[in-house]
């Protein structure tokens, strides 16, 4: 039996974590899993929850530690244990796993050196999170791919489902500091691949997540200038420093510096 390691981090959506957990562990029964969850202060109740699965190692968090805080945490706490696991799985809670996708991944999996991604849908069964592809050298410019027909490379990953081998998990460094909420998966899988980890992207759906809304974002063009410029650099928004920081890292300086004005044409012309 194959030993799993998931980490993940949740913060007020009780319900939709107890029914992700409850869809990996009824749903693939053959694996063993063990979970390091980052409750970031939940204020309905999901800690309280979570506690009730023996395989779930709850840390808390102070309110302030997002998504990337939190996962930096999870992988802290995972890669201290040092514990005998065959793979580790980064997840979000927000994912409704079909009975044995993560079985099935593994049963794809064919070298230590490859990393999974598991490809999600939507409600209406269109592809939503995964691996991704550049589409430019010189700028960051992404597209979220699968293949149907067989496993596909890719260049990074949306972090709602991905497995990798442990001894890997081990050799790579944990998330980027200088991220807050967004663009630490991105940058972690770009990071694996400069290392010679090569990312494939499942020809299956794992699960359901659907898309976040753009509604009530930096990218709403329904807000004002003001309120968008306000947004854009709140901590889930796409805030300058990090913005910059993960463009001038993976494409240079030039495509750093073009990249971080863009948001603000745009707000400014109302796009």
């Amino acid at each position: 039996m194959k030993r799993i390691i998931g980490i993940f981090t949740c913060f007020n959506r009780k319900e939709q974590t107890m029914e992700c957990l409850r869809s990996l562990i009824t749903g693939n029964p053959n694996l063993k899993f063990v979970f390091f969850a980052v409750d970031d202060a939940s204020t309905d109740g999901t800690g309280e929850a979570l506690r009730q699965f023996p395989e779930v190692e709850v840390i808390n968090g102070n309110g302030k530690l997002y998504y990337c805080g939190g996962m930096r945490r999870g992988i802290s706490a995972a890669k201290e244990k040092q514990m005998n696991f065959d793979y580790c799985l980064f997840f979000n809670d927000d994912v409704k796993f079909y009975p044995g996708a993560i079985e099935k991944m593994i049963s794809l999996h064919k070298d230590e050196h490859q990393i999974l991604v598991g490809a999600t849908c939507d409600d209406k069964g269109v592809l939503s999170y995964g691996g991704m592809i550049k589409r430019s050298l010189w700028r960051p410019d992404f597209k979220i791919v699968m293949s149907k027909d067989s496993l596909r490379e890719c260049d990074t990953f949306n972090a709602n489902c991905v497995l990798i081998p442990y001894r890997t998990f081990l050799m790579l460094p944990n998330i980027d500091p200088v991220y807050t909420h967004s663009l630490g998966d991105l940058d972690y899988g770009l990071s694996a691949r400069k290392k010679g980890y090569s990312i494939l992207v499942s020809n299956f759906f794992v699960g359901l997540c659907n898309d976040n809304p753009v509604q009530g974002t930096w990218r709403d063009t329904k807000l004002s200038r003001k309120e968008r410029l306000k947004r854009k650099e709140n901590p889930k928004g796409l805030p300058r420093k990090e913005w910059y920081y993960f463009v001038r890292k993976h494409f240079g300086v030039i495509s750093a510096w073009m990249s971080t004005l863009l948001p603000y044409i745009k707000i400014i012309i109302g796009k």
